[in-house]
């Protein structure tokens, strides 16, 4: 594949196509309250974990897809990856059992895991920087894409009924189609280090922190139904536009990251978690529809701007030859926070007085108010050689 082929639309499209399915567990949290209304006797956190339990398994097949895809090839790994998501992931529109249905998504975050990383490590074999930095931004904002639009599918669907929700993922097959029949088979890169990676203290700090704002991201995702239609008395529709309206604000963020970051260089990453606690208390102090849709969108500008920092950090922060374990390491904190977000939702509501559902983010605030001091801190005095190496 030359140079000029990579660069091309169509190239580039199919290459970020992959990461279309990616973020989609969290899609049919606008139908949680209609589920729970089919399982009466099952728990709120346990209704939450539909759509956050595929995560789980997400971890594990990530720690094996590196191993899969040499021995299998990056397209193939891709493809049985996708359709695993495909299948599992229509699923639950055949299935009344609740057990049954967590299965089916326990298999949807093993299909994700396979392709997760190779999301990315197909960007770096076929990029170099700074071409390599901007697909990165642009990747971030394919899954926001993907999100942005199932959520608005789900919020129509689901006023058929909650089983027609699950429909949404048979979006995954002609995708797959589309990235067979453009992207070649990427060769892979082998060296003698392949055996010897290892992760070191700062790859580490990076997975705790970005573990912690995926879980409030997700967070957002995860309360905004039960706020809207528990706390406000509105329907789910509502609730599927504003979590729309909040991954689409992630994904013109994603766009722009390239530009953001050669503006304010570091200090975009705690630009991005102030805007998680701005965001947060807004959704606790404006409690209607308008505030907790502003908060939303705010809060859908974080992410993007911490998650597409910290892997653009990979190359300088990660040992030498261990840039795919420290991506890899990355990934699975990433899906960890997102996997225990109703227990993270539940502790912090733990620890504060209020008794409706936006409890959880005024404890929240204060936690990013404290990490944003903290990281600003760091970075105006320790990580400036890093800037410099990625800039």
């Amino acid at each position: 594949m030359s140079q000029k082929d990579s660069h091309s639309k169509i190239f580039i499209l199919a290459v970020l196509s992959v990461s279309v399915m990616i973020t989609t567990g969290t899609a049919i949290s606008s139908a949680l309250p209609e589920i729970a209304k089919s399982f009466p006797n099952i728990s709120v956190a346990q209704i939450d974990m539909i759509a956050t339990i595929q995560q789980f398994s997400v971890m594990i097949t990530l720690l094996f897809s590196g191993i899969i895809s040499k021995k299998l090839g990056i397209k193939k790994t891709i493809t049985i990856g996708l359709m695993l998501t495909g299948v599992a992931g229509v699923f639950p529109f055949f299935s009344h059992s609740f057990i049954l249905i967590l299965i089916s998504r326990l298999i949807v975050g093993a299909g994700i895991g396979l392709f997760n990383s190779l999301a990315i490590t197909i960007i770096d074999l076929f990029y170099e920087d700074p071409m390599r930095s901007q697909m990165l931004g642009f990747r971030s904002a394919t899954e926001q894409i993907g999100v942005s639009i199932l959520n608005i599918l789900v919020g129509f669907l689901v006023l058929i009924n909650w089983h027609v929700s699950f429909l949404i993922y048979l979006l995954a097959f002609p995708l797959l189609v589309f990235f067979l029949k453009v992207v070649p088979e990427p060769q892979m890169i082998h060296s003698d280090s392949d055996n010897k990676q290892r992760i070191n203290l700062p790859v580490i700090i990076m997975t705790i922190l970005l573990t912690f704002i995926v879980a409030s991201s997700t967070a957002v995702i995860i309360q905004v139904p039960n706020i809207i239609v528990t706390d406000l008395s509105k329907s789910s529709a509502i609730s599927s536009l504003i979590i729309s309206a909040n991954t689409l604000m992630g994904m013109i963020t994603g766009i722009l990251f390239g530009k953001i970051f050669s503006f304010i260089k570091q200090f975009v990453l705690p630009l991005g978690i102030l805007f998680m606690a701005i965001g947060s208390l807004i959704i606790v102090y404006i409690h209607s529809v308008f505030g907790v849709t502003i908060g939303a969108i705010i809060c859908g500008m974080s992410y993007p701007l911490v998650g597409s920092y910290i892997f653009s950090l990979v190359s300088t922060i990660a040992p030498k030859g261990s840039e795919t374990l420290a991506n890899s390491t990355l990934l699975i904190g990433a899906n960890l926070g997102s996997f225990s977000t109703p227990f993270f939702l539940k502790g912090l509501g733990n620890m504060n007085s209020l008794t409706t559902h936006v409890g959880p983010f005024l404890t929240l605030f204060w936690l990013l108010i404290i990490l944003t001091v903290v990281v600003l801190i760091y970075q105006t005095m320790f990580q400036k050689e890093h800037v410099k190496k990625i800039v």
